[in-house]
């Protein structure tokens, strides 16, 4: 069965790591999920726009190794994260750098904007979120040779997700007008082919 990975990957996001994290950020418990929601939905977006590179994916889960101290504490099976610490503050930042490049700043700026949450919680919430998600593949290792096709039929899903300036940072500044502009157009030339040019 195809894993919806957005969902897959929200399942880890329980009440406990919530509760947990608010110990290093005191923000308000929705608007944190929220954050590490949209950080794991950048991610995606952000592996989905190296996915024309070749062996980027196997080199990206090859940065965790399995003394990684998050790798350790994520319980795949029963989809928990054991423990919190800060491991993920230094551990999370390589892996943001090979997806994003210079635009790992800009990005956690627009999701600190976006969410409402503050700087230094968007910028370790995205690192959690890189960890998270790599380590999934990492342990899901099957999913590499799919992971593109994967991630283009969940693309509008998990497009939906992210607000419309990370989107601009993204890459995908025209993905939803460019789409609603040939609904219409399409409209348009209906009508006209008809003879009932209404517009």
């Amino acid at each position: 069965m195809t894993p919806n990975l957005q969902i897959e990957l929200r399942r880890f996001i329980s009440s406990n790591v919530v509760s947990k994290l608010n110990k290093f950020y005191f923000e308000n418990d929705a608007l944190l999920i929220k954050g590490i929601d949209v950080s794991i939905g950048t991610v995606l977006m952000g592996l989905y726009n190296k996915a024309e590179e070749s062996g980027f994916y196997k080199e990206i889960i090859s940065l965790i190794s399995e003394n990684s101290t998050f790798y350790g504490e994520v319980d795949f099976t029963s989809g928990r994260i054991l423990s919190v610490d800060d491991c993920y503050r230094l551990e999370g930042n390589d892996l943001l750098k090979e997806i994003f490049g210079n635009k790992k700043g800009r990005i956690s700026e627009m999701i600190s904007n976006e969410v409402g949450i503050k700087s230094e919680t968007a910028r370790e919430i995205l690192n959690f979120s890189a960890l998270l998600v790599v380590s999934y593949l990492k342990n899901n290792i099957q999913l590499l040779d799919s992971l593109k096709l994967l991630l283009e039929e969940q693309k509008r899903d998990i497009l939906n997700s992210i607000h419309p300036g990370i989107k601009i940072i993204l890459g995908f500044s025209c993905y939803e007008s460019v789409d609603d502009k040939n609904q219409a157009n399409l409209g348009r030339s209906i009508f006209t082919l008809f003879g009932h040019n209404f517009f």
